[in-house]
């Protein structure tokens, strides 16, 4: 099946992550953040909101909670990443950043890199119903003094669950939220994951990002979501490095599908949307011809994870992205706009 085609099948099936589990049939060791990963495949439904909540009405989750809770996990996080403690730093988390804590530990030798943030600006849906979720923009600033607008968005799953980080992502450098729509009283308005007010229904983004990236610019999604690093840039660089890769004597390709990850979305004063979702990439090196000595190069950034900086037939690295976008208001000419990235390798397999 070409590409094409099973972009289609994501939109109307959501099944675009089998294309990145399928199996080669070979035993393959797997690294402990790929077995983390693989043991996190289910998740969570993406959280919609009822149209029942009205102005007036209690809501579940107010600004007070909200802001307690963001000083709460982020300031046990830094505690946790100072002593190393790795275990009670992934119970802070759900979802995708379960597996961004796992490779932060383990990349490092147990001391991950360690932040500190600024005050948070809240974006609190008015809901009635579980999960209950909120949002918070702060500024993010790193060991060596850099500064980057993070945006996260938290979960309580249940009634007896806790909050958890759930997204993380980064602002592109220069780069501002959208405005949320508020309520009168400073609520935010939340979208449903296949609401079809705006141009792209949060419940597609993720397939079509998937789609654009592979196709690029002639691609089926081309003119839904506009051209940027993370979009029709993939399908640039993945041309590029199929080249170089086939004059060495390898096979190299790199899929992108959608997650089972939670999906959050804000009305925006536009008419459009703020969309908060995830994809993995999936990139396979493998050695083609003897020319190659049978020896497939392992990059930087994971050979912590394999211990060499070779394999010996083939290298599976899996991707897992966090992405911010704004989607116009539906009947724009505008097309959807990548405005936020963040990814980590959270699954390292070879054989």
């Amino acid at each position: 099946m070409n590409r094409t085609m099973r972009a289609v099948l994501a939109m109307f099936l959501f099944a675009a992550t089998a294309s990145a589990c399928a199996s080669s049939g070979h035993e393959i060791r797997r690294s402990p953040v790929a077995a983390t990963s693989a043991a996190t495949g289910a998740s969570t439904p993406a959280p919609s909101p009822s149209s029942s909540p009205q102005v007036g009405d209690t809501p579940a989750v107010t600004p007070a909670e909200a802001a307690e809770q963001v000083h709460l996990i982020l300031a046990t996080d830094d505690a946790l990443r100072a002593s190393g403690d790795e275990y009670p730093a992934r119970q802070q988390v759900r979802d995708a950043q379960s597996l961004f804590t796992a490779t932060a530990f383990q990349s490092t030798g147990m001391k991950p890199p360690r932040y500190t943030w600024g005050r948070p600006k809240l974006l609190v849906p008015r809901l009635d119903r579980f999960p209950y979720w909120f949002a918070a923009v702060v500024e993010r600033r790193d060991e060596s003094g850099a500064s980057r607008t993070a945006v996260l968005a938290f979960m309580k799953q249940y009634d007896v669950s806790r909050w958890q980080l759930s997204f993380a992502s980064l602002l592109y450098p220069r780069t501002k939220l959208p405005e949320v729509s508020l309520d009168p009283q400073g609520y935010a308005t939340p979208l449903a994951t296949r609401d079809d007010s705006i141009a792209i229904s949060p419940h597609l983004m993720a397939p079509l990002h998937a789609t654009i990236a592979e196709e690029g610019p002639g691609g089926f999604a081309a003119g839904l979501i506009a051209a940027g690093p993370q979009t029709t840039g993939y399908f640039t660089e993945v041309e590029k490095i199929q080249s170089e890769s086939k004059l060495r004597g390898f096979l190299y390709d790199s899929l992108f599908a959608a997650t089972a990850f939670p999906i959050y979305a804000l009305r925006t004063t536009d008419g459009g949307a703020v969309i908060l979702y995830s994809l993995t990439r999936t990139t396979l090196r493998q050695a083609k011809i003897k020319h190659a000595d049978g020896l497939v190069p392992v990059p930087k950034d994971v050979r912590w994870a394999v211990g060499s900086v070779v394999v010996p037939n083939m290298l599976r690295v899996i991707e897992t992205q966090q992405y911010v976008s704004h989607v116009s208001r539906r009947g724009a000419a505008e097309p959807a706009k990548i405005i936020g990235f963040d990814g980590a390798a959270t699954g390292v397999s070879y054989k």
